[in-house]
């Protein structure tokens, strides 16, 4: 097989099997251990589509011996470092191979040895930090960088001789949001330098959401995002791009502090999404300061105190008290349960159940749905009127 035909080939398996991928994350998105489960099942998928032909023959090595040409754990060319640390080899998840060379010698025909022809990297409800460097494009073969997903297929495409990078990354929703992870990732690679003739990088965007049911599908490579898209339609799974979200630059995910120790630096957008003006016409309307919490909900704080919460919700946006009280103000809002809300977890859980240090005493906190369309209506309407009400109440509780 020529090299022509080898990668004509190991693009049309690619793209059956990431279709074949897609198609079973959205048809049955909890059904995944990991982004373990997602490459172990792109693996068999390559095979079932590779058949024979991914099995290389050294016939003057070794008769009837045949080398596997789908690796999974393939190591870059490109070599990385860590700060204090010596360069090292990072992996691939999944790489599509050349074969051996002849006349190399046998201790370089190893299957770890061989070089990527297309490589795959595979993330599931991965933070953004941990899906790409915002500034990978900058970076030089050698520098010290973290190894994420996005920036690794990048660089080794830039610096090395792989042809193709695709990076298929799911969010089913539980606790973050996607939206702003899609929209920063998407428009860094639509900034991206030209790549060499030949060479793409590929990035999948794979989202549902268990709140509303709604499905999506995005990538920065339009025919692939077509593909996808009328796939699923056959199987009857509607999966258009995300919302667009308002074009404000997020604050990054994390930052160190002066101890160097790590410390949650995230924006009201990256928790919010596409609902971050609501939410703002909300604090507004609080007179209280933000403080928005990675592990997704914003904190309303008042002289240092956290009285009130806003967290996403699949029909518009929880409105949070700190504590509830004999004399809750009536309202037009339906309440939630607050352990269905996406930041009940860790310490924020024992702060929603009344168990904090600080709230003991004094009940659960009281979880509010103002429903999006509610910011659809003007300052004195009486939803609006009924928001202020219940956020000066917040501020009263003890």
């Amino acid at each position: 097989m020529s090299l022509a035909e080898r990668k004509a080939f190991y693009e049309e398996i690619t793209m059956n099997a990431v279709g074949d991928t897609v198609e079973k994350l959205l048809a049955y998105p909890y059904g995944f251990h990991g982004d373990t489960g997602i490459r172990d099942f792109l693996y068999a998928r390559l095979h079932l589509h590779g058949g024979k032909k991914l099995d290389f023959d050294d016939r003057e090595r070794r008769p009837g011996f045949s080398t596997i040409l789908l690796q999974a754990e393939a190591y870059t060319r490109t070599r990385w470092k860590n700060t204090g640390k010596k360069d090292k080899e990072a992996r691939f998840d999944l790489a599509l191979t050349h074969p051996p060379r002849f006349p190399d010698a046998q201790e370089y025909c190893h299957a770890e040895k061989l070089e990527a022809l297309i490589a795959f990297e595979l993330g599931k409800n991965k933070a953004l930090k941990s899906v790409i460097d915002l500034d990978m494009a900058g970076r030089l073969a050698g520098e010290a960088t973290r190894t994420t997903d996005v920036s690794k297929l990048y660089r080794e495409l830039k610096h090395q001789s792989l042809g193709q990078g695709w990076a298929i990354e799911f969010y089913d929703s539980r606790g973050r949001s996607g939206a702003p992870i899609i929209k920063e990732t998407l428009e860094l690679c639509g900034s991206l330098p030209i790549l060499p003739d030949g060479k793409k990088l590929v990035v999948v965007f794979v989202e549902f959401s268990r709140h509303d049911g709604a499905h999506h599908v995005s990538s920065n490579d339009p025919k692939v995002e077509v593909v996808l898209t009328k796939r699923l339609e056959e199987i009857g799974i509607a999966a258009g791009r995300d919302p667009v979200l308002p074009s404000r630059t997020p604050s990054p995910p994390s930052h160190k502090t002066a101890k160097g120790s790590s410390k949650a630096a995230v924006s009201v957008e990256y928790v919010l999404a596409h609902r971050v003006r609501f939410g703002e016409r909300i604090i507004r309307r609080s007179a209280m300061e933000e403080r928005a919490r990675a592990s997704g909900y914003v904190n309303l704080d008042l002289n240092g105190r956290t009285v009130a919460q806003l967290h996403p919700h699949g029909r518009g946006i929880a409105l949070v008290l700190r504590a509830t009280s004999q004399d809750q103000p009536a309202t037009l809002f339906e309440e939630l349960p607050v352990d269905s809300l996406a930041g009940y977890a860790g310490t924020n859980k024992l702060w929603l159940d009344g168990e904090a240090h600080n709230s003991r005493g004094k009940g659960p906190a009281i979880a509010y749905l103002i429903p999006d369309a509610v910011n659809g209506l003007g300052e004195d309407a009486p939803e609006w009127q009924d928001v202020a009400r219940l956020l000066e109440h917040a501020k009263k509780l003890p």
